[in-house]
């Protein structure tokens, strides 16, 4: 009787086992056959439209050397990832070296140089910085140093500085060595090093430092060159089709904008130094570098979700995002899964980005950057794993897209506030006043506003994140306003360019 019951028990078991494989088989048949169908047909809508999954075909056309500000010695190779080879030993001695020589640039001395020009109008005052140089552990300069010594000891310490404002004139163009299609890429394009940001970063604070210094010895010329010097690296990183890259790169720009500001503060650019600010603002092209590193968004999410589909052991990587490393039962189980659901969520994702990031770019630019709700957000709140598991992916590797776009809309803003104040200065110089009106666009297609000021200046603003034009008011000056940056949605007060505290 119990060895009866013992087969009978055995048979359902096996019953059961032959039909869970089957019901498994069936459905991984049916996920790869629905999932190949559907991978093919957004393959073929994303040809129609000229967009590409391939991340190398996003890179810009090579730079010649001999036009290349990054191919210059001191920055030649800083891209190529940390290694044993002789190359990679190399460029990481290149990254240690200008890092060491910029480390002077820390916390204490970013907050005496700030300034806080976009907040409060306010120039950061020389005094200070030198105090806080003074404060570190080995001093650059001596007590009660003025802005030559300050320029001079600079130049000692860095001596790229002198470098890269020479080398510019003959190498107006930058892309950051060695092209990413000239090394190995690792296996997952999320995982690409770029050990190079860091450096550009502290070398575009001290260009910037160093321009502070030459304009308050009055050396305006040498100043705008610095301009020009950071604007150079700062697209150097914007066309780089990252995320990251474009982030880097706002963070440039904001350095150099910041002294474009002090410059024309001044009042002591002549006419050739303001067209060659011009050109050099004219040149950063921040919604195309935008749509760019959206793209790039979008094929590393295919390039994952693909690796993730062919390669059953990488797919324990999906519990490490959320959780600790996973059991070895747990990456069993992730093995299981049929192919064809990553093939699902391969196009799950890439449809995602594509309708989320990429097309409200390619449609309208950076004009609804603002005042239209941020779409990747409230679909992240809105969507149902349990529902569409194939959207895990997509959830998981969506780009909090709101906030860059508000940086980057603040950036193109700033940066169309910078060309029109040197059309303005231009105007002063030729006619000794500033005109009544002055024509011009904010960065979403509506008018610019400008008046003049009775400091004899003038003002130039758009209406900010909030929609409501309070007359040029920053946010201390607005009514109930609360603190936050300049480049938030919640930011109260208008995005303003003036002189006047």
């Amino acid at each position: 009787m119990i060895s009866l019951m013992h087969r009978r028990w055995f048979r359902r078991l096996l019953w059961t086992l032959v039909t869970l494989i089957t019901l498994w088989v069936l459905l991984a048949a049916v996920l790869s056959w629905t999932g190949q169908r559907r991978w093919q047909r957004l393959q073929d809508e994303l040809q129609a439209k000229g967009e590409t999954l391939d991340f190398l075909s996003l890179l810009p056309p090579a730079i010649p050397d001999g036009q290349n500000l990054a191919a210059i010695e001191a920055l030649n190779g800083i891209r190529r990832p940390s290694g044993h080879s002789p190359e990679a030993k190399a460029a990481e001695a290149k990254r240690q070296a200008l890092q060491s020589a910029c480390k002077l640039v820390g916390a204490p001395l970013r907050k005496a140089m700030e300034g806080d020009v976009f907040h409060h109008a306010r120039a950061p005052e020389l005094s200070q910085i030198i105090q806080a140089l003074q404060e570190q552990k080995d001093p650059l300069v001596p007590p009660n140093a003025d802005a030559q010594v300050l320029r001079l000891a600079l130049e000692k310490k860095v001596p790229e500085l002198k470098q890269l404002a020479e080398s510019m004139r003959s190498r107006p163009k930058v892309e950051f060595l060695p092209r990413w299609d000239a090394i190995t890429l690792p296996e997952f394009i999320f995982a690409l090093p770029v050990p190079h940001y860091q450096t550009v970063q502290d070398l575009a604070r001290m260009v910037r430092l160093h321009g502070l210094a030459c304009l308050e010895s009055g050396d305006t010329v040498a100043a705008a060159a610095d301009v020009e010097v950071i604007l150079l690296l700062c697209r150097g990183a914007l066309k780089e089709p990252l995320l990251i890259s474009h982030i880097v790169g706002l963070a440039m720009h904001h350095q150099a904008i910041e002294l474009v500001w002090l410059v024309l503060r001044k009042r002591t650019a002549d006419e050739a130094t303001l067209q060659r600010l011009q050109t050099a603002l004219e040149a950063v092209e921040i919604p195309k570098s935008l749509l760019q590193a959206m793209r790039g968004e979008m094929a590393a999410g295919a390039d994952a979700a693909a690796l993730l589909e062919a390669d059953a052991r990488q797919r324990a990587l999906l519990i490490e995002v959320t959780q600790a490393p996973p059991s070895k039962m747990e990456g069993l189980l992730m093995a299981l899964i049929p192919n064809g659901l990553f093939t699902h969520m391969k196009a799950s994702i890439v449809r995602v980005e594509h309708d989320l990031l990429v097309r409200p770019i390619l449609e309208s630019g950076l004009k609804n950057a603002l005042h239209k709700p941020d779409q990747a957000e409230a679909w992240s709140r809105s969507i149902s794993l349990w529902k569409r598991p194939d959207y895990l992916l997509a959830r998981l590797g969506l780009p909090a897209a709101g906030v860059v776009r508000t940086h980057s809309a603040f950036a193109e803003n700033s940066r169309r506030q910078a060309m029109l104040a040197c059309a303005l200065e231009h105007h002063f110089i030729q006619h000794g006043n500033y005109p009544a009106e002055m024509p011009g666009e904010a960065f979403d297609g509506t008018a610019m506003k400008y008046k003049l000021t009775p400091d004899g200046r003038y003002q130039l603003w758009h209406n900010g994140p909030d929609g409501k034009d309070d007359g040029g008011s920053l946010r201390m000056e607005k009514p109930g306003a609360t603190t936050g940056s300049v480049r938030t949605r919640t930011y109260l007060g208008d995005w303003v360019w003036r002189y006047a505290p």
